[in-house]
């Protein structure tokens, strides 16, 4: 068998298939499709754009609380349920929540959430909020 017939027939594929997804670059950037391609991306690729979905958020919590009961007591007030935040999107329009409820207003800050239920700089901070999640270690409640 003659293998070269083969191997052009395969090249021949190849380079066609690469000429197509060149040509639908070329035309989605001529029909200004890119601005929702971006906008899709961000949405998968950015969650601090988007927000993260609130049962997401609390499903980690109570991941980050097993964790934080498997530390020292010393370094439980530093774990990731008591420092990390999440940017939420509770209102359901596909944005993270911002300070002062226009989510569109990107001058704004985004809300932070925390997981725990209360701190001293929590609530006396307008880009601060709490989720309102406890975490029992040994029948006392975690202090972050």
């Amino acid at each position: 068998m003659d293998k070269k017939g083969v191997e052009l027939t395969i090249n021949t594929i190849i380079i066609a298939v690469l000429v197509v997804l060149v040509l639908i670059v070329v035309v989605t950037f001529f029909l200004g499709g890119f601005g929702r391609i971006t906008e899709a991306i961000s949405r998968v690729f950015f969650p601090a754009i988007t927000g993260t979905d609130l049962t997401i958020a609390v499903q980690l919590c109570e991941q980050r609380c097993e964790q934080a009961k498997a530390l020292p007591t010393s370094l439980r007030g530093t774990s990731a349920f008591c420092v990390s935040a999440f940017q939420i999107d509770k209102n359901g329009n596909g944005l993270a929540d911002r300070v002062g409820g226009n989510d569109d207003d990107k001058s704004q800050a985004f809300i932070n959430y925390f997981c725990h239920k209360g701190s001293s700089s929590l609530g006396t901070q307008e880009d601060e909020s709490s989720l309102g999640i406890s975490c029992q270690i040994d029948g006392q409640t975690l202090q972050c």
